[in-house]
């Protein structure tokens, strides 16, 4: 995968963040073919495809970590502005737009938590060779 750039600019464009996303959970989308094809009974192999998964996850996981720090300045920013102008029109409908934008990126810390989860599992069932639980993945 050619690695996209994050920017203030992808953050607010939804549409591009979550292809990001999606593209960043292409190796949770294929773990099934991509253990079938894994010697499974090895804990090396099982270790290298682990690693892949744990990588995918930290690049999610600052992904919208990033965005919602980008949200939430901007959003400090507007709620400032209106501190100084409580009728500004545009900056309260700015604002809304804003908050509804950063609760879109921040869901996307529970879908995370679901895929995680579903290739923890898938992972455990064919790899019983390897040890997950020394291992600290947020799930």
């Amino acid at each position: 995968m050619a690695e996209k750039q994050l920017n203030p600019s992808t953050c607010y464009n939804l549409s591009f963040f979550k292809e990001i996303m999606k593209e960043l959970r292409r190796v949770d989308d294929n773990i099934i073919p991509r253990l079938n094809t894994t010697d499974t009974h090895s804990e090396k192999a099982c270790g290298e495809f682990f690693s892949q998964l744990a990588e995918a996850y930290g690049k999610r996981e600052n992904a919208v970590n990033y965005c919602l720090k980008v949200m939430d300045e901007q959003i400090e920013k507007k709620n400032k502005l209106l501190e100084e102008d409580p009728d500004d029109f545009d900056t309260k409908s700015s604002l809304f737009t804003d908050e509804s934008k950063r609760r879109m990126i921040a869901n996307e810390l529970i879908v995370e938590d679901i895929v995680r989860a579903r290739s923890l599992q898938v992972f455990k069932t064919k790899c019983k060779v390897f040890d997950t639980s020394s291992l600290e993945l947020k799930s």
